[in-house]
C-alpha cells in the first residue's frame, strides 16, 4: 500500500522520494501549539525516513506516515501517522497535523479515516489508539466523531514546547470501527444519539 484517496485528498507515503516535502511542511507555524513536532535537520530527517518500514501489512511493526495533499491542486496540507509497535501487538496509534489554513475544513475528519481504514483493514490491528491535549477541542472533537473512546487523562503524559503537559488518551476498537465507519472515503455514520460537540 502506497497510497490512499479520499474525494478530497491524495494520501501519499512518506519515502526518501517525498521526505523533503513533509519536512517542508513541518516547519510550518502553528504546528507546535499541541504537540511537539521533531525540529530535524532536512537530511536527518530524510535518513530517518529512509529506515522506516516500506509496506503496512499484517506483521508490520514501525512509524507509517502519509502526506496529506488537495487532491486537485496536490498542495501539501499535514500528514497522518500510523505508529504500531512490537510491544503493543495487535494496537497502533494514531496521530495527524494540519497546516492552520486548512484546519475546520474537514479534512482531518476524511484523512485520519482513510489511514485508520487501511490500518484495520491491512493489519490484524485490534485497537487504534490516539492522544492529545485537554485543550485541544478540535481534536477531541475530531476522535469523538471517529469513534474514538476517552480512556483517561494521563499527567505528564507528553512534552509540548520543552514542558510537561498532560495528555487524553482515546482508543478505537476494531468493532467500534465497523459500527461507525460505512466503508466509503469520508463517511463516518454518526448515530442519532450521538451528535458532535
Amino acid at each position: 500500500m502506497k497510497s490512499l484517496s479520499t474525494p478530497s485528498l491524495a494520501l501519499d507515503l512518506v519515502t526518501p522520494r517525498n521526505a523533503v516535502v513533509l519536512w517542508r511542511v513541518m516547519q510550518g507555524a502553528h504546528l507546535r501549539e499541541y504537540q511537539d513536532v521533531p525540529r530535524f535537520a532536512k537530511e536527518e530527517f530524510e535518513q530517518r525516513v529512509a529506515q522506516r518500514p516500506k509496506r503496512l501489512h499484517v506483521r508490520a511493526v514501525g512509524r507509517f506516515e502519509w502526506l496529506v495533499s488537495l487532491a486537485e491542486s496536490r498542495t501539501a496540507i499535514g500528514w497522518v501517522s500510523l505508529r504500531v509497535g512490537e510491544a503493543t501487538r495487535g494496537a497502533a496509534e494514531v496521530g495527524y497535523s494540519l497546516l492552520a489554513p486548512y484546519r475546520g475544513k474537514g479534512y482531518a475528519l476524511e484523512a485520519t479515516s482513510a489511514v485508520i481504514d487501511a490500518g484495520f483493514a491491512g493489519t490484524e490491528l485490534t485497537q487504534i489508539d490516539a492522544c492529545c491535549l485537554p485543550g485541544n477541542s478540535a481534536s477531541r472533537r475530531l476522535l469523538d466523531r471517529l469513534g474514538f473512546s476517552e480512556i483517561k487523562i494521563q499527567r505528564n503524559g507528553a512534552v509540548v514546547r520543552g514542558h510537561a503537559v498532560d495528555i487524553v488518551i482515546y482508543e478505537l476498537k476494531r468493532e467500534r470501527w465497523s459500527a461507525v465507519y460505512d466503508g466509503s472515503a469520508n463517511s463516518i455514520v454518526i448515530p442519532a444519539s450521538r451528535k458532535p460537540k
